[in-house]
């Protein structure tokens, strides 16, 4: 684990790294996460573990409930229309917080 993230630290030599991380709060997974949590100001993916509703369903809950304990704007991509924001909101993301954009494909 040491060597991949210090061939990881080489390659991102020279780029400017995020300034603040989002811990989960979870040492084990902390410990496994660069700098110990989500680069803030970054670009991250959250899929589902199937192409199910509930799948996909369970990962937009858990990135709105990560995504509700920041500040800011939020930009959300999705490839059709399947976003179901009253339940973002309960996860405690505000819809006014949200820029939603919908793209034609994954690329």
């Amino acid at each position: 684990m040491n060597a991949l993230r210090e061939t990881i630290r080489r390659i991102e030599a020279g780029r400017k790294r995020a300034s603040a991380i989002l811990p989960f709060g979870v040492a084990e997974l902390d410990a496994r996460l660069p700098g110990g949590g989500l680069a803030m100001g970054a670009l991250h993916e959250v899929a589902g573990g199937g192409n199910g509703a509930i799948d996909g369903a369970a990962a937009a809950l858990f990135a709105a409930g990560i995504m509700a304990r920041t500040k800011g704007p939020v930009l959300w991509c999705l490839t059709r229309p399947d976003l179901f924001a009253p339940a973002i909101a309960q996860a405690g993301l505000s819809a006014d917080r949200v820029i939603y954009v919908e793209a034609g494909d994954e690329t």
